[in-house]
């Protein structure tokens, strides 16, 4: 996914970060997307739907399955808005699969 610059008082930065498994289907640990000044949790999931088809599936069905958490800025979007959640310049999204081990 490209980090094309437009105008910045059209876009906002976020950062999204992903872990365990989710990680090597991004194949980064961090990405740094713009998105439109009215960007909510859904549209950044869109963009990925189209830019990373692969890693936005392993999103979808861990959403799909409730496994999944996301974060803003560290508080689980299920708190907020769920997927309506606004984004804001700077944001942090934070991509959560379970955890095994033992």
């Amino acid at each position: 996914m490209n980090d094309t610059a437009t105008g910045a008082g059209e876009t906002i930065r976020v950062t999204l970060k992903v872990f365990g498994g989710l990680r090597e289907a991004l194949g980064t640990p961090e990405r740094s997307i713009r998105l439109s000044r009215a960007a909510s949790l859904d549209t950044l999931l869109e963009r990925l739907r189209i830019d990373e088809p692969a890693f936005a599936q392993r999103l979808d069905e861990g959403l799909a399955k409730g496994y999944l958490n996301i974060l803003r800025n560290g508080r689980n979007v299920r708190f907020l808005d769920g997927l309506e959640t606004q984004l804001s310049e700077g944001d942090v999204i934070a991509c959560l699969p379970p955890v095994g081990g033992g």
